[in-house]
C-alpha cells in the first residue's frame, strides 16, 4: 500500500516498475483523470465504487509505469500534515496517448499542459482538486437515476459553430468608465438531460475559495467576483453562449466558503443589476453543499430564492 512507502519514494518512480495489464478499471481511472484533470485517491476510489485498497494498488501500478503523474508540489502539504492527505494524481502524456489510441477523447489543454501540472504549485492543485470534488459529487448523485443524465462534452458542444477546446466567454463591460473587453473562463461546465421532458440544461461552475475580493475599488483591472458576474451577465445578454458554444441556455453555479460570502455576492449582483438580481446565478456555501449533493442541495439564486438545480 502507498501508506507504507517513504515520502522520498512517493515521487520517484522505481527503475523497475511492477508489471501491469491495462484493465477496464485502469482505463476508467485514466478517463476520470482526463475529464477531471487532478484527483485525489479518495475521489478516484469513490468513482470506482470498489475497495479503496484495490484502487490504491491500481493507481500505484499506473504511476510506476508512467501513465499518470503525482504533482510534486503536494509534498510540502503532506509534510505539514504528516502525510495524512490522500495522494493527488493527474494524467500523463503517456496516459493521454493511450486513451487517444483507443478512441477516447482527451482535450488539447490537458495534453499541452501536463508538464506544467507536474510542477504546479499547491494552491493550483488544491483548487483543481476542489473542482473535482464537486464533479465527483455530481456524478455519484446522478448514478442509478433513470430520469436524469449527464451530457458528455461532445453532446454539449455538438451544435457549436467551431470546435470548443476551452470554454470561455468574453464581453465588453465598463471599467473605470470605459468599455473594456474582458474574459471569464469557468472552472467547469456540464449539462443535464431531463429524460421525461426531453429537455436539457447547461451549467457553468465556479469554485470560489474566498481569496478573491468580491468588489475591488483600487485596481479595477484585477480579478474580483463582481467583475466575473458582470462578464457572465453581459455575455448572456449578447447570447455569446449560443453564437460561440452552441448551447441554448446556461446558469452559473458558484460554490463559495461561507453563507456570509454568498450574501456579499448577491449584494454585488444587485448593485450590478439595479437591485433586480438575476436568476442566471445560483450560489451555495461549502457546508450547505456538503450536507447534501449538487442535485438536491438548496442553492440561493441571484434573486434570493432557494431552489434546486433540478427544479
Amino acid at each position: 500500500m502507498e501508506a507504507k512507502r517513504s515520502r522520498g519514494k512517493l515521487f520517484t518512480r522505481p527503475e523497475k516498475p511492477r508489471e501491469i495489464s491495462i484493465t477496464d478499471r485502469n482505463v476508467a481511472h485514466l478517463k476520470n483523470l482526463s475529464r477531471l484533470r487532478l484527483c485525489s485517491t479518495a475521489q478516484l476510489a469513490a468513482l470506482d465504487g470498489g475497495s479503496s485498497q484495490k484502487v490504491e494498488r491500481a493507481l500505484l501500478g499506473l504511476w510506476e509505469n508512467g501513465y499518470i503523474e503525482r504533482p510534486e508540489s503536494q509534498v510540502t502539504s503532506r509534510r505539514k500534515e504528516k502525510g495524512s492527505r490522500p495522494l493527488i494524481y493527474g494524467l500523463s502524456r503517456k496516459g493521454a496517448s493511450y486513451l487517444r489510441r483507443h478512441g477516447f477523447e482527451v482535450t488539447r489543454p490537458l495534453l499541452d499542459g501536463i508538464d506544467k501540472h507536474k510542477a504546479a504549485g499547491w494552491r493550483f492543485i488544491e483548487h483543481s482538486v476542489g473542482i473535482s470534488a464537486f464533479f465527483v459529487q455530481l456524478e455519484l448523485a446522478i448514478r442509478g437515476r433513470q430520469d436524469l443524465g449527464i451530457l458528455e462534452r461532445a453532446e454539449i458542444f455538438a451544435d457549436a459553430p467551431k470546435p470548443v477546446r476551452r470554454v470561455r466567454l468574453d464581453a465588453r463591460i465598463p471599467i473605470n468608465g470605459s468599455p473594456r473587453r474582458c474574459t471569464v473562463i469557468p472552472d467547469g461546465i456540464f449539462g443535464l438531460r431531463f429524460e421525461a421532458e426531453g429537455e436539457e440544461s447547461y451549467f457553468m461552475y465556479e469554485k470560489d475559495r474566498g481569496e478573491m475580493p468580491v468588489t475591488r475599488f483600487r485596481n479595477q483591472y484585477g480579478t474580483y467576483v463582481a467583475k466575473k458576474l458582470h462578464i457572465y451577465l453581459e455575455a448572456s445578454r449578447q447570447r455569446k453562449h449560443v453564437d460561440e458554444l452552441g448551447i441554448p441556455n446556461f446558469r452559473v453555479l458558484v460554490e463559495t466558503t461561507t453563507p456570509e460570502r454568498v450574501d456579499q455576492m448577491i449584494k454585488a449582483l444587485e448593485e450590478l443589476t439595479g437591485g433586480r438580481g438575476s436568476n442566471i446565478f445560483l450560489f451555495i456555501d461549502e457546508a450547505t453543499l456538503a450536507e447534501s449533493d449538487p442535485l438536491n442541495a438548496a442553492w440561493t439564486s441571484g434573486k434570493g430564492e432557494r431552489i434546486r438545480i433540478v427544479d
